[in-house]
């Protein structure tokens, strides 16, 4: 079976990354092809790079644990992230802000003033219309 074939048969890319811990390298050792083979596959498909597609995934699992209140710590731990600041560095890559800029608009909502959830709702809106381009 040739490669592109191959590749277009993974359905569930998410479910590769994971298992590849999030390593590009590890997904295309996956599939059986090589990572420049994973690389062309996904500019086609994606018009991105497998790690820009890695960093944007991991930091959209982040940024729902974030809102269900999990710790930065717990994060790292559960996707993965090298250390709590590479953590914080790339979801400021993806969101253009940091992981506590999504926090405090949920846990402490009720105590806020009005203007203070307007102002605060208005940051979280702006952070969900997506991904900032670098």
């Amino acid at each position: 079976m040739g490669m592109s074939k191959r590749l277009q048969r993974i359905q569930d890319w998410e479910a590769l990354a994971r298992m590849a811990d999030y390593e590009p390298g590890t997904m295309a050792a996956l599939c059986p092809i090589s990572l420049r083979q994973l690389e062309r596959h996904f500019l086609l498909h994606f018009q991105k790079s497998p790690t820009q597609w890695v960093r944007e995934l991991r930091c959209r699992l982040a940024q729902q644990l974030v809102i269900q209140g999990y710790s930065n710590k717990a994060i790292v731990a559960e996707l993965e992230f090298a250390s709590e600041s590479h953590f914080c560095h790339e979801f400021k890559k993806v969101f253009g802000a940091s992981p506590q800029s999504f926090a405090p608009v949920f846990r402490h909502a009720k105590g806020m003033s009005l203007l203070g959830k307007n102002v605060a709702f208005k940051q979280f809106a702006a952070v969900e219309q997506g991904p900032q381009e670098q």
